[in-house]
């Protein structure tokens, strides 16, 4: 696919049915492209849903010719620190086709801006030490290294750490009657 001119929109609830999709394929092929366990399309679809009817974090869709060709997530938080309410972007994943055509910037703008407008004082986000080609885009946008590192840790620790039960009991209602848990299917 070649393209000259591209869209970018922010999907809102009622856009849910045409936009999640399309988010949802795009967060499952960022994650194989980053090596990390992905989860299945249909599940990154409902966490896509919750997100956009709460309210808790806005998703930015750039079109080309009718494809899906990025996304990017702008996650609002609370700061106990500062009293004020920040942005974090996630997810920001570009196509081949679309990387080195300006969308990448045009997301981040568009995220700087609507993030100023819900009221955050600032924005963060993470990029792999690896990813130079982000962390120059990143840096020509004004974000700096805040000297953090981020650390992960895989859970949950197990039952003699914490009951998961009521969790697991709110993902299956999401998830609707009949479907099989994560990871088994219809008729295992």
């Amino acid at each position: 696919m070649s393209f000259t001119e591209f869209m970018i929109e922010l999907c809102r609830p009622e856009d849910e049915a045409r936009c999640v999709p399309k988010l949802a394929k795009l967060i499952h092929q960022l994650a194989l492209e980053e090596s990390a366990d992905a989860a299945e399309p249909e599940e990154i679809e409902i966490i896509v849903s919750a997100l956009l009817r709460t309210g808790s974090s806005d998703f930015l869709l750039a079109t080309a010719g009718g494809e899906a060709i990025g996304c990017l997530q702008i996650a609002y938080r609370l700061s106990t620190w500062h009293a004020s309410r920040y942005a974090y972007i996630e997810d920001v994943y570009l196509t081949q086709v679309a990387r080195g055509r300006g969308v990448g910037t045009k997301m981040l703008d568009y995220a700087l801006q609507r993030a100023e407008s819900q009221g955050c004082d600032s924005i963060m986000l993470d990029v792999r030490r690896a990813n130079s080609a982000a962390q120059r885009l990143y840096a020509r946008l004004g974000f700096t290294d805040s000297g953090s590192t981020i650390m992960r840790r895989s859970l949950p620790l197990g039952d003699a750490y914490c009951d998961t039960t009521a969790t697991l009991a709110a993902i299956e209602e999401l998830r609707g009657p009949g479907r099989p848990p994560e990871g088994q299917h219809a008729g295992s």
